[in-house]
């Protein structure tokens, strides 16, 4: 099962940073994007979501192995976990590992597992402040040195379809521009047309003509079919290309090609001679 692991080393001793996270009633200070309050309901706690939906919850938390793990889910019966891990260092200092599984419910897929994930180490973060300062590791690449700008005459249609579609969230979001970030560290830059723009080229918002963007996926068949089950359009279905990927294209609100690719291992011989990095020419 697909899993991602962020830890936080802090100042703060085992015994209060335990105590905290093995409190239900801690959970509205820091897991902020699961849960808005927490209540208890026939010795049962219930969570309710930013969203207002109620879920299940349990901690099972034993202070001797420094294991906490947390249960949610709908009911009961569907409940997934959550596990923590806190334990001393070496150094003296306290050490608390989170964990998030992929659900297996339908609906999860990598890209929203990974936005998901993302959500996890912003809130993790923030214990570092309450604890009194430290590091956090996630494992997360880093933001990609490029930014691709695309001038749009409707940022809120774009918002919707990176962030609804492909997992990207908001990391600035004004009326004149809006700054998009990807489960994988992309970046794209979305400029408003304005007439009176500092520079002619952000004057006319783009058609779409003499640019694409290119997503990598893990499997394009399976993302195909699950942005085609929300409704989204393609230009083209997935098809093996000869320089060695399977592709399928969409279209963004701007009439931006949008690639969807993962290696297939087969690029074709005629090919094979242009590739200038050694070992390139095997894709996969």
């Amino acid at each position: 099962m697909k899993n991602r692991t962020v830890t936080i080393t802090v100042s703060a001793s085992l015994d209060e940073v335990f105590s905290f996270l093995a409190d239900p009633k801690t959970l509205p200070l820091w897991a902020v994007s699961f849960c808005q309050s927490v209540r208890k309901e026939d010795e049962r706690w219930v969570v309710t979501t930013p969203l207002g939906g109620a879920l299940a919850f349990a901690i099972d938390a034993d202070r001797a192995s420094g294991c906490i793990e947390m249960l949610a889910g709908p009911t009961l019966e569907l409940m997934e976990t959550f596990p923590i891990r806190v334990f001393k260092a070496d150094n003296g200092q306290t050490v608390a590992s989170f964990t998030m599984f992929k659900s297996q419910r339908p609906g999860m897929t990598d890209a929203l597992f990974e936005m998901h994930y993302r959500g996890l180490v912003r809130e993790v973060g923030s214990l570092v402040e309450r604890f009194g300062g430290g590091e956090v590791s996630s494992g997360l690449p880093e933001e990609s040195r490029l930014c691709v700008g695309i001038v749009s005459e409707n940022l809120e249609a774009t918002r919707a379809f990176y962030c609804g579609y492909f997992g990207f969230e908001a990391v600035f979001d004004a009326p004149f521009y809006l700054h998009l970030r990807g489960p994988g560290g992309e970046q794209i830059g979305v400029m408003a047309a304005a007439a009176d723009a500092e520079h002619r080229e952000f004057e006319v918002a783009t058609s779409g003509r003499g640019v694409w963007l290119s997503l990598s996926v893990e499997d394009v068949d399976a993302e195909h079919q699950r942005l085609e089950g929300e409704g989204l359009l393609f230009r083209e279905a997935p098809t093996d290309q000869p320089w060695g990927e399977r592709t399928c294209v969409a279209v963004d609100p701007n009439g931006v090609l949008i690639y969807l690719s993962s290696p297939n291992g087969r690029m074709d011989d005629s090919l094979k001679g242009f590739v200038k990095e050694p070992g390139a020419e095997v894709v996969g």
